[in-house]
């Protein structure tokens, strides 16, 4: 947002100096129109007139196209336009002095910037060149589109101008099914043979078709195991995937993946098959359910592009128009479902394009023409309004529009009556009360308003039947909660967020404005708009700091906060979380901050900062009782007080964190530290005890070793020499096979090793350990204490000449300490050898 301001605020300041309008009057801008290309994309921005205007870019991945002298027109109803390619969205917005502001949101940073108006069409042009490859939209996709657990698409679509990417060819004449592939011929096996299969295929069939999914899995899973080598596999792996996506239809998300396989092995399986057409438009499906829109673009055009005579086509194309219109592209929507009225006006596909089409037209606010495409509707099949309600539905909004209020709510009331359960009631509840107040029947409209505030009280409905009652407040007890002022222009099918967005303009900051704001907060937490819910929140505390809504603010403030430190410390964002806290901690209060601090805990002590971690996972720990305490929190806490050398505190948090969650994954370390304390305060039997638990919990190679170091310490220390070398020659034999990550511990432990072999009386092997020690030191080392006791062992073998040896390159080195111990040690030799001598001449 400051980016933003202080864009615009360059752009008044130069303005002058740049391009003039034609006239003096106010341009209009009709139409904002985004097209994916080649090398990146472009907006086109319809006006009349050719106003001054200004291209700023904002950053990497921001453009603003600032317009002096303009205004959006009242055909362009939505704020925001939905891109595809390089441009996620362009947002809308008018701004003091006549300035129209279009900000646009690129997927990747952007090279290059072209703009022009071109001279005699009204147009602005802003061609925008992507950095890296190039950026197709769906209408020119030639590849297949990326997956996670999907199958693969069909084959490479046709070159671009042997078919229209956009949709079906524009033939006057109707479109043949010359091949269906559908779930219909899927369910009529024309095939036979000597084995069971067959009949367990039709069997499979009869199952499907009662919706007894899990029999006709059963089924068709027992054909495709037991007869891997029957001509007739097609049909059962087809079957097979569109059982579970039927089974799966209600929870598609939990098992998204699941479905996807089944899809993918089939179509791997064959990829030539009259049935793949059909399961790509199921993927299709299962994308748009997930909102997933651009890949379901994808699936669709391929098989618009590719099968053409196909029973899935119809289906593929009236999907495509069905997203244009949620994405808020209507005109495309209304070009896709003529396309399925004009080229397949035999499949029930037709018929539910046109309804479709009228709802288009009344995004449109084409009231008129979308009351008489659902007019003739009833008229040419009257039992169609028992089977979609939104015929009726889109009538009565319709007559409502267009003022016809009576009409209207004679609509409303049959939906309720043929469809009860229907999900929107609320909302035609309180258009139906809208049509008694605006005909002044104000105790009618009240009382419906006060039923749908009762049974509906968190819906859009519920909401604005709130607003209708502020000037009641007093009948429906909520006078802390509404102020007087009603919203006329609350418009059908609106996302609720754009209805809290309005209470809050039309009611300042009356306590509803605040409740709105609150309620808008939580709409975008449900959309995973964390950043967004935060901001609204915090200019919500800045606003109003004496709200009675204040402790709820904050309690949906720290719900937000949570969700975007877990994103963090999923991708192993440390500093961010912490630095993010320190920007917000202000904000978000005391209570109820048990996760925040845990999360927060946790990234202190990854980024070693362990005295703050320690404050935050004794702040969480508040939160909690003892029985409920997260192993997150008792690890952690055991981990940074270890760290500070409170090992008392550390060993009571590790021992509880192994008692309560003795199967987590870090229990091997919590044993492994408790061990290490143990070792420090020489109980060493317990420490063993400890150590053991540890290594049976297979750790990763970095702890093993270290956890064999410690059970050899503890050993030695018990006097248990044998095992301790077993266990040195271990960890010695695991730091070999990471040579790079452990150069330092391999020697000291082949020290450690040597002193253990000379307590047991193996001078050679200690000699040899010790050599070995020399060799891996670290580049630059002092050996000289290491040389000395190789003399020592050597000394013991009484190998004389290398022991003299080894000392004398000691004293060359001329190190202040052990060259001095060299040569006393030299001296005692030699003393000792002169006595020897002596001796050995006497008894000569």
């Amino acid at each position: 947002m400051k980016r933003l301001l202080i864009a615009l605020l360059c752009f008044s300041l130069s303005l002058l100096a740049d391009r003039r309008a034609d006239s003096q009057g106010t341009a209009m801008i009709h139409e904002v129109l985004t097209k994916s290309e080649k090398m990146g994309a472009s907006i086109v921005v319809k006006l009349s007139g050719a106003p001054a205007y200004k291209v700023i870019g904002l950053g990497k991945n921001e453009i603003l196209i600032a317009l002096k002298d303009t205004e959006f027109s009242r055909a362009i109803h939505n704020k925001q336009v939905t891109g595809d390619g390089l441009i996620q969205r362009v947002e809308l917005e008018d701004k003091p002095d006549n300035v129209s502001c279009l900000l646009v949101k690129l997927r990747k940073p952007y090279i290059k910037i072209d703009h022009e108006i071109e001279a005699g069409t009204g147009r602005l042009r802003v061609q925008i060149t992507g950095e890296g490859s190039s950026s197709k939209g769906e209408s020119e996709r030639s590849e297949a589109p990326a997956r996670s657990a999907q199958g693969r698409p069909s084959p490479p679509p046709a070159p671009r101008g042997s078919a229209k990417a956009d949709g079906l060819p524009d033939t006057p004449a109707p479109m043949t099914l010359t091949r269906p592939g559908g779930i219909a011929q899927l369910l009529k096996p024309n095939f036979k043979g000597t084995t069971p299969d067959p009949d367990l295929y039709r069997e499979a069939a009869e199952c499907f078709k009662e919706g007894r999914w899990e029999e006709t899995i059963l089924i068709l899973s027992e054909i495709i195991s037991v007869y891997p080598e029957s001509p007739h596999l097609e049909q059962p792996y087809f079957l097979l995937a569109a059982s579970y996506d039927r089974m799966f239809h209600a929870n598609s998300g939990e098992h998204f993946v699941e479905v996807m396989q089944h899809y993918q092995y089939a179509i791997n399986k064959f990829p030539d098959s009259v049935f793949l057409p059909q399961a790509m438009v199921s993927v299709g499906n299962r994308y748009m359910k997930e909102e997933n829109y651009h890949e379901a673009l994808a699936y669709y055009g391929l098989v618009c592009e590719n099968y053409r005579g196909y029973a899935a086509a119809p289906e593929a194309i009236l999907n495509r128009g069905k997203i244009f219109a949620l994405t808020k592209k209507p005109q495309e929507a209304i070009k896709e479902f003529q396309q399925v009225e004009t080229h397949y006006p035999e499949t029930p596909f037709a018929g539910v394009a046109r309804i479709e089409r009228a709802k288009a037209l009344f995004d449109m606010n084409n009231f008129k023409r979308s009351l008489g495409m659902l007019d003739e509707i009833m008229n040419a099949e009257p039992a169609r309004v028992y089977e979609n309600p939104d015929i009726l539905l889109y009538s009565g909004h319709n007559y409502y529009e267009l003022g016809e209020l009576e009409k209207s709510r004679e609509a409303l009331c049959e939906v309720l009556n043929y469809y009860p359960h229907i999900e929107s009631n609320d909302l035609i509840l309180a258009r139906i009360a809208d049509t008694y107040r605006e005909q002044g029947m104000e105790d009618k409209a009240f009382k419906l308003y006060s039923m749908v505030l009762r049974r509906y009280p968190n819906s859009q409905g519920g909401l604005i039947s709130m607003l209708r009652l502020s000037d009641n407040i007093k009948k429906v007890g909520l006078q802390e909660l509404l102020s007087p002022g009603v919203i006329e222009e609350i418009t059908y099918n609106r996302p609720a967020s754009e209805t809290y967005k309005e209470i809050m303009r039309a009611h300042g900051g009356s306590p509803l404005s605040q409740l709105a704001g609150l309620r808008l907060a939580l709409e975008q937490q449900k959309d995973k708009n964390h950043e967004g819910s935060i901001g609204t929140l915090r200019e919500m505390l800045t606003k109003y700091p004496d709200t009675a809504l204040k402790e709820q603010i904050k309690s949906a403030l720290r719900a937000s906060v949570k969700a975007i430190l877990e994103k963090e410390q999923q991708a192993g964002n440390y500093a961010r979380i912490a630095g993010y806290y320190e920007e917000i901690k202000a904000d978000l209060g005391v209570e109820d901050m048990g996760d925040i601090f845990l999360i927060l805990g946790d990234a202190y002590r990854r980024l070693h900062l362990y005295n703050r971690a320690i404050f935050a996972f004794k702040e969480a720990r508040k939160s909690y009782t003892d029985q409920a305490q997260r192993p997150t929190l008792l690890f952690g806490l055991g981990v940074s007080l270890h760290k500070t050398k409170s090992f008392e505190e550390a060993h009571t948090a590790l021992e509880a964190y192994v008692f309560r969650y003795p199967d987590e994954r870090q229990a091997y370390h919590a044993y492994f530290l408790i061990g290490d304390i143990m070792l420090r305060q020489k109980a060493y039997e317990k420490a063993m005890a400890a150590l053991k638990l540890a290594i049976k919990k297979d750790p990763d190679a970095p702890y093993k070793i270290e956890i064999l170091l410690a059970m050899a310490e503890a050993s030695n220390a018990l006097r248990h020499h044998d095992s301790a070398s077993t266990l040195l020659n271990r960890a010695i034999a695991l730091m070999n096979q990471n040579k790079t990550d452990f150069h330092t511990r391999t020697y000291d432990a082949y020290w450690q090793l040597a002193e253990t072999y000379l307590r047991l009386g193996e001078n050679q092997r200690a000699v040899s350990a010790l050599e070995k020690a020399l060799k891996v030191s670290p580049k630059g080392r002092n050996d000289c204490s290491l040389r000395f006791r190789i003399a020592e062992c050597y000394q013991r073998l009484r190998e004389e000449d290398k022991t003299e040896g080894i000392l004398n390159q000691i004293i060359a080195s001329e190190d202040p300490f052990w060259s001095t111990m060299a040569a006393a040690k030299v001296n005692e030799i030699e003393t000792d050898i002169r006595i020897q001598d002596y001796y050995s001449s006497l008894n000569s």
